[in-house]
């Protein structure tokens, strides 16, 4: 089962891997937004398939 995530910007993130998923999800918010969210934060955004 993969968490999934779609940035408003157009980014799609997605991998198989909870710990993987959500330092991918938090590198693309610091980089690209200068946002910071929580592991907990992240996987209220996901969506699993």
């Amino acid at each position: 089962m993969a968490y999934v995530v779609t940035c408003p910007c157009g980014v799609t993130i997605r991998d198989n891997n909870v710990d993987q998923f959500v330092k991918a999800v938090q590198k693309h918010g610091k980089e690209v937004h200068n946002q910071s969210a929580s592991k907990e934060e992240v996987l209220a955004m996901a969506r699993q398939e």
